[in-house]
């Protein structure tokens, strides 16, 4: 458990560059909206990374998501 777990949340966002999902590895293209895993609050942590995930994982896993390491 880290200590940011209860700052976690998925934020719909618009691809501007590639991404590839961070559950099923498929690919997140130019314009196509995806699911990122970010902070609530206004911190920055170097130690945080944010990760992306597809619209087909977002719909069948949105709650074990945030759960990710």
């Amino acid at each position: 458990m880290s200590k940011y777990d209860s700052l976690k949340i998925l934020k719909r966002m618009r691809a501007r560059v590639e991404h590839q999902c961070q559950n099923c590895e498929c690919s997140i293209d130019i314009g196509d909206f995806y699911y990122s895993l970010e902070l609530s609050a206004r911190i920055h942590s170097p130690g945080f990374r944010r990760k992306a995930f597809c619209e087909d994982c977002y719909g069948k896993h949105a709650e074990e998501l945030l759960k990710i390491k």
